[in-house]
């Protein structure tokens, strides 16, 4: 799940990571057999074998615990290699992954700093920022706390879909660095702290790292504890019983590469469409397994998350396959974030590869 990704621009155009993709694309380790370099290179046979890198995941581990993974591996003579990181971008851009677990509105500068063309081939997890204030805050939406202290865990991505809604909303600026609040950015286990204290009037909070606050009342979520996803269905997408856009995982690789290779790309979105299907039937048996990643630290804390889950909103999607209308759904968004001067006008909507379900 994509919770500690965190950059500081210093400017209203959408960048992400650039530092770590320098990083690691001047990194002396090795590429693993099957991953492309950077640059241009020529897509390479992935004779059966996916490099992926990630951050940590429980549906993932479940998968592995349970030997679903092996089991599947094994019937399709398909092996997926995975790495472990909150910095995704620096191990795919450095050539060391040929899949990558990223937000679609992070697409376009991911092709800027490698250089290649991407594609989008599969869906994992929606949006689930919320926008929350202190208990005794009067503020009822996003417009009312103009120049107030907004504390959130990243510059660019969640901030990026609540900063879209501010400009639509009201045409306020939200960005770091200036404009029309006072954003501060901080660890994601920390910004709900500081709303309970007095130190920031509102956050735009994970709800997973916001249990004990959540859950005292410390803090209340505006727009009835919906989540960007949830707002961007009601007000902006056409199918208002989508709960899935925007992205905040899809899976990414360079086109070349999927077009070379469609069987291993095909077999990755099976597995963790398995994946998905695994999470609805044992979800509460998998945050009982792996509760870090739940940030739950206590019974307490997992059954609030188990109750958000069930009654406020569960961001794991049905199905990791896409089709045409959800595509079309999801580039919108890409409109809005130009107009909004999250992404240049004349930058090209990410592309789209629709797999068959097999």
């Amino acid at each position: 799940m994509n919770a500690s990704r965190i950059a500081r621009p210093n400017s209203r155009r959408f960048i992400a990571a650039t530092a770590v993709l320098a990083v690691a694309a001047a990194s002396g380790c090795g590429a693993r057999p099957g991953a492309q370099s950077g640059g241009n290179a020529e897509a390479k046979d992935a004779n059966g074998v996916v490099n992926m890198v990630m951050a940590p995941d429980p549906v993932w581990k479940w998968m592995e615990s349970q030997g679903i993974k092996q089991e599947m591996e094994e019937a399709a003579k398909i092996q997926v290699l995975t790495s472990s990181s909150w910095d995704e971008f620096g191990v795919y851009a450095g050539g060391h992954a040929d899949v990558v677990s990223a937000a679609s509105y992070e697409v376009p500068e991911l092709e800027k700093q490698t250089g290649e063309k991407t594609t989008i081939f599969g869906k994992f997890n929606s949006d689930r920022s919320i926008l929350a204030v202190g208990k005794d805050s009067p503020a009822k939406d996003i417009c009312e706390l103009k120049g107030k202290k907004i504390v959130t865990h990243s510059a660019v991505s969640i901030t990026i879909m609540w900063g879209v809604y501010a400009k639509k909303w009201c045409n306020l600026d939200l960005r770091a660095g200036g404009g029309d609040y006072e954003l501060v950015v901080t660890d994601p286990q920390n910004a709900a702290g500081l709303i309970e204290r007095g130190d920031a009037d509102a956050g735009l909070l994970l709800p997973d790292f916001s249990i004990p606050q959540l859950s005292s009342g410390a803090i209340k979520p505006l727009y009835d504890s919906k989540s960007v996803s949830q707002i961007y269905a009601e007000q902006f997408s056409d199918d208002k019983t989508e709960l899935t856009h925007p992205q905040n995982n899809v899976f990414v690789a360079r086109k070349a590469w999927v077009e070379k290779n469609p069987e291993e790309a095909a077999f990755l979105i099976k597995m963790w469409d398995r994946g998905v299907q695994e999470w609805a039937k044992n979800r509460d048996k998998i945050i009982e397994a792996y509760p870090e990643d739940f940030a739950a630290e206590s019974d307490k804390d997992k059954k609030f998350i188990r109750d958000w889950l069930a009654n406020t909103y569960d961001w794991f999607v049905d199905t990791t396959y896409l089709d045409q209308a959800w595509v079309d759904s999801e580039t919108k968004l890409f409109n809005l974030m130009k107009e909004a001067g999250y992404v240049p006008d004349d930058v090209a909507d990410p592309d789209f590869t629709i797999l068959p379900k097999s």
